[in-house]
Order: structure tokens, then sequence, then C-alpha cells
């Protein structure tokens, strides 16, 4: 048989280790085995392999199971620690965005009574009631809110968020005229027949100023006053 080259024995070793080759490959094995030191050393390690225990097999194959089902359980782990940090995350920002919405922009406060002050009430030449409103307490007004009782009470109450932010201009919702046209409110009431009997200018249960109720008279508007509204109409 010709000679072998260490590849072919490489291959050949697991046959002649279980003494299943012919003995003509035997034979060449051997003959090769007595001069190559690398093809004896694997000879020798598939020995060494093939004398271990069948116990510490059964535990080698027992350990490496177990090792790549720890591999796929901490994967499996990592994955849902990840997912469940996501999840808190998201929470925790909704709480922050919910949280600072609620309190910096949501308009649920009404501005109290003791802060408000009403000045120049009077008669527009095309009977609307005009007035000036400020907050004396110098805060943000962000919504006005218009309300009619069943008696015929109407309230104009301002409102803001529960953390109040200071004015960055003088003229705005807390510091303004504005005017109220009659008419047009006791044409939105549901009972034509029931008119508007009084106005006030803030809460309902915080002793809320009067700016006009039947049979006042007011006095006419000033031509400042007028000139107030020209750009508005």
């Amino acid at each position: 048989m010709n000679k072998l080259s260490c590849e072919v024995v490489g291959d050949l070793l697991p046959l002649y280790y279980d003494e299943v080759c012919s003995a003509d490959t035997r034979e060449s094995i051997e003959a090769h085995l007595a001069t190559c030191e690398q093809c004896t050393t694997a000879l020798h390690k598939l020995q060494q392999s093939s004398n271990l225990p069948f116990e510490v097999i059964v535990k080698n194959k027992q350990e490496s199971t177990g090792l790549a089902s720890f591999k796929g359980y901490w994967h499996r782990s990592k994955a849902a620690a990840f997912l469940k940090g996501l999840l808190l995350a998201t929470a925790v920002c909704g709480v922050i965005i919910l949280g600072y919405t609620g309190l910096f922009r949501w308009n649920i406060t009404e501005v109290p009574s003791n802060v408000i002050k009403i000045t120049d009430i009077s008669r527009l030449k095309d009977g609307k009631i005009a007035y000036h409103v400020k907050m004396t307490d110098g805060y943000l007004v962000n919504r006005v809110k218009g309300q009619t009782e069943g008696d015929g009470i109407f309230y104009i109450t301002p409102m803001r968020p529960v953390i109040k932010t200071r004015k960055s201009a003088e003229i705005g919702l807390g510091n303004r005229y504005d005017t109220i046209d009659l008419e047009l409110l006791n044409g939105k009431r549901t009972d034509p027949s029931t008119k508007i009997k009084a106005i006030y200018y803030g809460p309902e249960d915080d002793k809320p100023i009067l700016i006009w109720k039947q049979g006042m008279e007011l006095p006419p508007a000033t031509a400042a006053v007028e000139a107030q509204f020209v750009d508005r109409n």
C-alpha cells in the first residue's frame, strides 16, 4: 500500500482503534505512526477519550446539556428583563408627562376672588358691557370659563394650573379689557323666556364680584375704553 498522508491517517485512526480496518490498511497506518509524532499523539488522545468511564461520559453530556439549557434561560431572562425595564421606563415617562400636564398645563384650578380686581365697568355704544379685569397676584390666567345657572346667574371664572406661572407680559387674560354680550348670552339659553339676571366674575362659591344685574344702569364707556375694542370688532 502506498505511503499514507497525515490527513488520511487522521481519518482512519478511529477505524484503526476500533480494529475494523483491513490488514493492509492497519499495516500502512502503523508504518506511518512509527515515523509521525503528530498522528501518534492523535491516537493517544483518541485512546484517552475512549477510556473514560461510562459514568463520566454521561456526566459530561449532562453538564453540556445543562450548560446549554442555562444559556437559553440566561438569554430568555435577559430578554424578559429588557422587556420589563422597557415597560417600567414607559410607565415612568407616562406618569411624569401626566404629572407635568396636570400640575403645569391642565387648567383645573379656579382663581380665588380675593385676587381678582374689576374696574371700568361701562356700557359700549353697541350695547355690550365692558370691564377691566386684573389678577393682583401677578400670575397667568390660562383660560376663562363661563357658566349659566338655572336661576339666570352667569359666572365668569378664570382658571389656571395647580402650579402657577408668573406672567411674561402685561397684557393677557389676567390683565385686560373685556366685554359681555348680553344679547348673545340670552340667545344661547335653553329657555329664551328666562333672561340673564346678573353677571359675576369669580368662582360661584367664593364671593364672586358683581359686574351687572337687572335694573343696574351702567355709565357709557369713555373714548379710551371704546378704543380698546376697535381692533376686536
